[in-house]
């Protein structure tokens, strides 16, 4: 398959501090002697894609985690570095880094550092908390002045330390009326400061959504380097996904070369996922061929709507995305 060629490179620190109770990731913690040859490893990763894979100038990168600032910053510029010799990339190329700050004085830090487009992510639906609490946290958030907000609803993901204490009994279950009036809050206290929801779980000022993650949503081919890295390509028809091994120690040990696995998506899975993330999106998609049926319910159902050959969420499609994607794949 000659596939079209990445413009977007997704770099992976599974570095943490401590691994959170909800997060199954692939993140690990009390690594950080790895950190040198982990970068090393990745360096030498880079080098080999850029030799064997088709690159254009890069649009995004996003060096997503774990938690990447907790790399020395001898190391971070030591990836930034390489990718700017190995790689053309563009002049006002987005550039991400995830962190971990802990404290809003790091906020502040990020601003006064020429940071231009900062987010923060927000969890809601947590055991305990009510909606006096959540509408508390989101206003705290909306006063650092961030430019984009991500409003995640908790899930308990097996094998998470979350997941083992609900199953003991040790923690509630949320009741969903809750969860549904904590979304319906932010909605109305996001839009009140500014924000735009442009997909189902981020909020944005007007030019300051994300593009690295514009090309998941909208299926471009993706370069995922570092421990459990995903890439995506596709040559606009069909396409495939691989990922690298997990585990940083093994991981290091296969570089340059640390394919795992991967699988092949013929023509209709290819466009059923195309559907399914554009739907995540307030822009939505072409409509594509073969899914009249699927569509016709999702309409049906108040999901959906559809003009000049484009399909869009409502504002209960985005809510209920899950339905669309059950629908759809």
């Amino acid at each position: 398959m000659t596939t079209h060629p990445f413009r977007h490179l997704y770099v992976h620190i599974p570095f943490c501090r401590h691994k959170c109770g909800y997060c199954d990731f692939n993140a690990y913690a009390g690594m950080d002697r790895l950190m040198p040859d982990y970068v090393t490893a990745l360096n030498a990763e880079l080098t080999a894609a850029r030799e064997t894979r088709p690159f254009g100038t890069l649009r995004t990168v996003y060096l997503g985690g774990g938690t990447p600032s907790l790399l020395p910053p001898e190391l971070i510029a030591s990836v930034l570095s390489h990718i700017g010799s190995t790689f053309d990339v563009e002049p006002d190329a987005e550039v991400t880094l995830e962190a971990n700050p802990g404290a809003t004085h790091a906020f502040g830090l990020a601003r006064k550092a020429g940071m231009r487009n900062i987010n923060i992510d927000l969890i809601y639906a947590v055991p305990y908390q009510s909606l006096d609490s959540w509408l508390e946290t989101l206003r705290r958030g909306l006063e650092l002045g961030p430019d984009h907000v991500s409003t995640y609803c908790l899930t308990f993901e097996e094998g998470t330390l979350l997941f083992r204490r609900r199953a003991e009994g040790r923690l509630p279950e949320v009741v969903a009326d809750l969860q549904w009036d904590q979304l319906d809050a932010a909605c109305i206290e996001l839009e009140a400061a500014g924000f735009n929801r442009y997909e189902v779980s981020n909020w944005a000022k007007p030019g300051f959504e994300s593009r690295h993650n514009f090309a998941y949503w909208r299926c471009a081919p993706v370069y995922g380097a570092g421990a459990g890295a995903h890439s995506y390509a596709t040559d606009g028809s069909s396409a495939r996904r691989w990922w690298n091994v997990a585990r940083p120690r093994e991981y290091v040990a296969a570089c340059p070369e640390p394919v795992a696995d991967g699988e092949d998506l013929d023509a209709r899975k290819t466009r059923a996922e195309a559907l399914m993330l554009g739907l995540r999106t307030a822009e939505g998609t072409a409509v594509p061929g073969g899914f009249e049926s699927e569509l016709a319910q999702l309409a049906q159902a108040g999901l959906i709507e559809r003009s000049n050959g484009k399909v869009t969420p409502t504002r209960r499609g985005m809510d209920l995305h899950n339905q669309i994607a059950l629908a759809v794949l």
